[in-house]
């Protein structure tokens, strides 16, 4: 089904919190809440500029979403003919990119803000010509070290564990676009949020003290791996390093029974992982979509580990591959 948009701005922006946040704080930069918002994830990405194409949209503004490999000649081809049809094109991003995406992706005139020193809010922040006439400096701040600590996984700022909590990608997109608006306002905090932060540290502490499904596995001396199932109540940012520090790993896989894994590493660039599996992200936080074969499906019904077990075996065999020599 073909979008239909009427206002001339559209923005599409990754689910969790950073997305919503970057979002949020380009619209109050810019004065206009009016713009459409999508949340979506990166293997998606090309999908949703497909359904634009015909939109109507005059204004596309990526937000907080990289490349994957996998998808990237469907998402040049989309890219092209939103040019084509006189659709201007902004991309802020803080992940790590090819240098020949960079180029490909600029030579269709795309304005293309990348900086893997920040965070999505901070490469918003950064690079966006404010049209507001008063700016709350202070506000813009907060928000913006309180996302960054939490989304680059350094928790060096009050905020960090607040907003990680807040957003969650399973949440639904009313409840985002609540909190996006809440941000486009000007205000970094509520306290209606509250509640939802105390929810959800009741419920982590009860997980926390159940027995977890964990596949351990070493590849000689050097790699130590953690595959675990994703839960619905704690967030990876906080189930990596529970994992890593509880059972000495230095890389934790965290997947879905659909096949989505979120990848984090102490000492080791588990990004090259990700892009070998078709995915993308940052050194030590990235994340890949992989095919579960019918069989391993069939299986981990009836053994918990089946599934964790076959993710293992594609880290190990990526790992070698990737390090070998």
């Amino acid at each position: 089904m073909v979008l239909m948009v009427r206002e001339m701005e559209v923005i599409v922006t990754h689910g969790d919190m950073d997305g919503v946040a970057a979002s949020g704080l380009y619209l109050y930069l810019r004065d206009n809440p009016e713009s459409v918002v999508y949340f979506t994830e990166p293997y998606k990405l090309h999908s949703v500029l497909s359904q634009l194409i015909s939109s109507g949209c005059e204004r596309v503004v990526i937000i907080d979403l990289g490349v994957n490999p996998s998808i990237y000649s469907e998402l040049l081809e989309n890219l092209k003919l939103l040019r084509s049809r006189g659709v201007s094109v902004l991309w802020y991003d803080h992940h790590v990119w090819e240098e020949n995406w960079i180029r490909d992706i600029r030579d269709l005139s795309v304005e293309l803000y990348i900086d893997t020193s920040t965070c999505a809010t901070g490469v918003v922040a950064k690079y966006t010509q404010p049209l507001r006439k008063h700016l709350d400096y202070e506000f813009i701040d907060k928000l913006t070290r309180g996302v960054c600590a939490g989304d680059l996984w350094k928790f060096d700022y009050w905020l960090a564990p607040y907003y990680i909590r807040l957003i969650r990608r399973r949440d639904k997109d009313s409840w985002k676009r609540r909190v996006l608006i809440y941000i486009a306002s000007g205000n970094y905090w509520s306290g209606e949020f509250n509640s939802k932060i105390e929810k959800h540290v009741d419920l982590e502490l009860g997980v926390l003290t159940s027995s977890l499904n964990v596949y351990i596995k070493n590849i000689n001396e050097e790699y130590r791996i953690a595959v675990v199932e994703d839960n619905k109540i704690i967030d990876s940012s906080f189930i990596a390093p529970y994992i890593m520090g509880r059972f000495n790993v230095n890389i934790v896989a965290i997947v879905s029974k659909d096949g989505k894994v979120s990848f984090r590493g102490m000492g080791v660039n588990v990004r090259d992982i990700a892009v070998r599996l078709g995915g993308g992200g940052h050194l030590y936080a990235s994340g890949a979509k992989i095919k579960i074969p019918w069989y391993i499906r069939v299986i981990s019904r009836l053994r918990r580990d089946a599934l964790l077990g076959y993710v293992a075996s594609i880290i190990i065999r990526e790992l070698k591959s990737t390090y070998s020599g």
